[in-house]
């Protein structure tokens, strides 16, 4: 069974994190620390901005994400939506693993992020589902549970007229959702990038855990909008869009790869292997 609780220091973005039971292969119990959410860990250069990547560069390959990432020196975005199913996992294979899914602002090339998603974890050969959300630089907090294949509804909003961030949740299938109004000091949370994205979670001193076997997990209905009211899906004239392509942690061979984008607002992110 998971229990939540708080680290006493943040490591990158995290905090609220998930405390997972599992046996070991010599019986004795352990317990593995699960922060979803994140800044993109670039793979081959840990800590280089991929802001810094040059303009019209298409694909970035990343260590802990898969998918899609606008963001344009200059420009600073007040929301980012999307709608995806909940995947339904593999966890035939009896190991533990783990997938955050989740729309959100900044973390591409810079340690703030304002996050909203769902965690889908294999427990052994059990599967687990929860929504959380993460506002820097506060701790992760996860809300309640959700089930494979119900229809998920995410957005982060910045509200200028409160100087809050606006980060909201529904579960369209089983009615439940959440939003929360934070608030994160402009100096730090830059709103410098938006997202859509499947990704491997760290665990508490910062390393990639293994990523479980989603499968599939489907976006579509994505909106961008930025602080000058220019509003789009991922493909647009006012920003550079990045094709975020997972690679594993020490092999660097292919772990999750995003479609090409739909019309510019829907793609599906395909499981390759374990990060």
């Amino acid at each position: 069974m998971r229990k939540l609780h708080r680290a006493g220091t943040a490591v990158a973005a995290a905090a609220l994190v998930l405390t997972v039971g599992a046996f070991t292969d010599g019986g004795t119990r352990s317990t593995v620390t699960v922060s979803p959410g994140g800044p993109m860990i670039a793979a081959g250069a840990r800590g280089v901005p991929a802001s810094n990547a040059r303009r019209g560069q298409a694909v970035i390959h990343s260590l802990n994400w898969a998918g899609y990432a606008a963001n344009r020196a200059g420009t600073a975005f007040r929301s980012v939506s999307a709608t995806f199913f909940v995947p339904y996992l593999d966890c035939s294979a009896g190991t533990t693993s783990y997938s955050s899914h989740w729309a959100g602002l900044d973390g591409l090339g810079s340690s703030s992020v304002e996050q909203v998603g769902v965690e889908a974890d294999c427990s052994g050969s059990t599967p687990q589902y929860y929504a959380w959300y993460e506002m820097y630089p506060k701790p992760v907090s996860v809300v309640f549970q959700v089930s494979a294949g119900n229809a998920i509804q995410a957005s982060v909003t910045y509200k200028r007229s409160t100087r809050k961030f606006a980060l909201m949740l529904r579960d369209t299938t089983s009615g439940r959702h959440f939003t929360r109004a934070l608030k994160c000091s402009a100096k730090a949370c830059l709103r410098s990038s938006a997202e859509v994205i499947s990704e491997a979670p760290s665990n508490g001193s910062g390393g990639i855990l293994p990523l479980a076997d989603y499968r599939a997990a489907s976006f579509s209905g994505i909106s961008l909008t930025t602080t000058t009211g220019h509003k789009s899906g991922l493909n647009s004239r006012y920003w550079n869009t990045y094709q975020i392509v997972g690679v594993g942690d020490s092999s660097h061979e292919l772990a999750a790869q995003p479609t090409a984008l739909f019309q510019g607002r829907a793609f599906t992110n395909y499981w390759f292997r374990a990060s």
